[in-house]
């Protein structure tokens, strides 16, 4: 289960793996203790996008096109954080994707995952998927993108609220 003080502490443990010199330009006391992030509404965006995270995956908009899930990757829930395009090709009808994806698990551990991605739209589409668990983020070594990438991507997760667009549940 995705909860807010845990989640906190692992966004906060990613972050804190960065050392000053890998910021562009790195302000400690203007980007403060959570990197000028507002850890609970970050929390509140990421948590609404938990989903069953599949090896492969095959859809489409035809009424009696494939619709097929292979088996779970992670045998838990699983939010994307950060993805990296390696590779994208098209052509007048195909679009074929390379992408480094960055997930939080619901055990609030990180993994690093290569994705696959092709897409056939003839007026009829068809979405192809394959994911790969590449390893487990243990250390500084494993990141793949820079610091500003990813606050960037948590801040920009939490515009739905800041636009009011988000629906927001209280108990």
């Amino acid at each position: 289960m995705f909860k807010e003080d845990k989640m906190i502490e692992a966004i906060r443990w990613i972050l804190n793996l960065y050392e000053p010199s890998d910021y562009d330009a790195f302000d400690e006391k203007e980007l403060g203790s959570d990197y000028g992030l507002c850890m609970s509404e970050v929390v509140m965006a990421l948590r609404n996008k938990a989903q069953t995270v599949y090896q492969y995956r095959i859809d489409s908009n035809y009424e009696k096109g494939l619709s097929y899930r292979g088996a779970e990757l992670f045998n838990q829930r699983a939010i994307l954080i950060h993805l990296e395009n390696e590779s994208v090709t098209f052509t007048n009808e195909t679009t074929t994707r390379y992408n480094t994806e960055l997930w939080l698990l619901e055990n609030m551990s990180f993994a690093i995952v290569h994705f696959v991605n092709m897409l056939h739209n003839d007026g009829i589409a068809y979405e192809t998927e394959y994911r790969a668990l590449v390893k487990r983020l243990e250390n500084r070594d494993d990141l793949f993108f820079p610091p500003e990438d990813l606050i960037e991507e948590l801040e920009e997760a939490c515009i739905p609220i800041w636009e009011s667009e988000a629906i927001i549940y209280e108990l």
